[in-house]
């Protein structure tokens, strides 16, 4: 939601500020619960819950406060691509999908946008040419530091004179839920090697301060992976965890998020869209993965399902996740679009003395981490990645109707070709940008 969708709505709303615009949620064993609150943030755009998307596809019936104009796109972010196919064939509107890992339904779907070259080739011996199109890293789009790293250490009350570690235990529930505690140990750990060290813990707008509470305070949750309990303090500017040693972890708030990304020295986190984010702004840092309690990761469909049978589930979702790693060479998303190991990654029984000890070589390695950042940086330096999408849905509205090209203020160029049959618009108008 935040790192493709958000993104996508700011390009159209300045691009195409007259777009009627529809998010449709759909089921998702990820779900945090918060996805149409979110969303309704998002100035003009009508949301429909995962039961509306549902009753949609299977009835044919909107609800009363949603109306389809009679031409329109379908652009896939997310979530199982079966549901977005299934739009396309209820409204009748071209379907593409932007994909960094698979191309599903190559019937049905118009035209893919890829993250990168090596899912183009990948596909391109099942998926005819004119439907894949590479656009860069949806993600990139999305990172925005509002202040500059010393306006914000001042406003956060941070000494210059001395490192900022950054916690990110994801803004999935369960990740939330499991490994709050747990990086909690990892801050106890840390200070006892490096006393001077501040901690953050960039607030996702998806995790409410309860459920951080109740990840630190929860018995049950505080051991599933060797954590240490917290107490959620709040001062006057500020709001703190405090660990059992007396160290404090400032939560900073969701609109300060990508601020405080940017001011860390090292960042410990767990695999996913953080990875991604902390590239961009040349975050050095250290993805953890323990698996302690497998069974407690999350699957999507029937093997998910399968996972929660009684006696026979837990056994089972060790063995399909141990094998489902067995099969990634890396799980942090740097290091996949890399092929290398960019950032270390530690998978597994991984102590939080470990991370500790890790954390800390990187501390007081400056040369280390200034090359990470370097090459972060540069493996996540494609923007406007946003800006390709919309141009080239607009391209596909033009062929569906012609009489669409008058909505959109750059395709009123005549030197601007919507035909892809000797070149694209989306690459014509990059040139153009170039």
């Amino acid at each position: 939601m935040s790192a493709w969708v958000q993104p996508m709505i700011n390009e159209i709303r300045t691009t195409l500020p007259h777009a009627r615009i529809i998010i449709a949620l759909v089921p998702c064993p990820h779900s945090s619960g918060y996805e149409e609150q979110f969303s309704s943030r998002f100035f003009g755009a009508t949301v429909l819950t995962p039961k509306e998307t549902v009753h949609y596809v299977l009835t044919g019936q909107m609800p009363a406060h949603v109306v389809l104009a009679k031409q329109g796109v379908i652009l896939h972010l997310g979530g199982d691509q079966l549901f977005s196919v299934c739009l396309g064939w209820r409204t009748h509107f071209p379907v593409t999908v932007y994909t960094e890992k698979l191309a599903q339904w190559k019937s049905r779907v118009t035209r893919y946008y890829l993250r990168d070259e090596q899912l183009e080739k990948k596909y391109s011996a099942q998926i005819t040419k004119d439907k894949l199109m590479v656009v860069g890293d949806l993600m990139a789009d999305s990172v925005a530091p509002s202040h500059p790293s010393l306006d914000v250490r001042q406003k956060l009350n941070l000494r210059l004179d001395a490192p900022v570690v950054s916690l990110l235990p994801g803004s999935k529930p369960l990740k939330v839920l499991h490994s709050t505690a747990y990086m909690l140990r990892i801050v106890d750990e840390l200070s006892l090697l490096m006393p001077q060290v501040q901690f953050i813990l960039p607030q996702s707008p998806f995790t409410p301060l309860s459920q951080l509470r109740q990840a630190v305070q929860d018995e049950k949750l505080v051991k599933l992976l060797d954590g240490v309990p917290g107490k959620i303090v709040h001062d006057r500017n500020s709001t703190s965890i405090v660990t059992p040693q007396g160290n404090r972890v400032q939560i900073v708030p969701p609109s300060w998020h990508h601020n405080a990304l940017q001011i860390s020295d090292v960042s410990i986190t767990l695999p996913g869209t953080n990875t991604a984010e902390l590239a961009v702004l040349g975050v050095p840092m250290v993805v953890v993965l323990p698996l302690q309690r497998p069974e407690l990761i999350p699957l999507d469909g029937i093997l998910g399902s399968m996972g929660r049978i009684p006696l026979f589930g837990g056994a089972f979702k060790r063995w399909l996740v141990n094998l489902k790693l067995s099969e990634m060479k890396y799980v942090s998303l740097p290091n996949q679009i890399a092929g290398d190991a960019v950032v270390p990654e530690m998978i597994g029984t991984v102590t939080a003395e470990a991370v500790a000890q890790q954390a800390y070589e990187m501390l007081i390695q400056p040369m280390r981490r200034r090359d990470m950042a370097m090459k972060l940086r540069e493996l996540m330096s494609s923007r406007h990645t946003a800006s390709k999408i919309l141009m080239d849905m607009v391209e596909i509205l033009h062929q569906n109707d012609p009489r669409m090209s008058h909505l959109v203020p750059y395709l009123r160029d005549n030197s601007i070709k919507l035909s892809r049959d000797s070149d694209s618009t989306s690459r014509e108008v990059r040139g153009r940008e170039d």
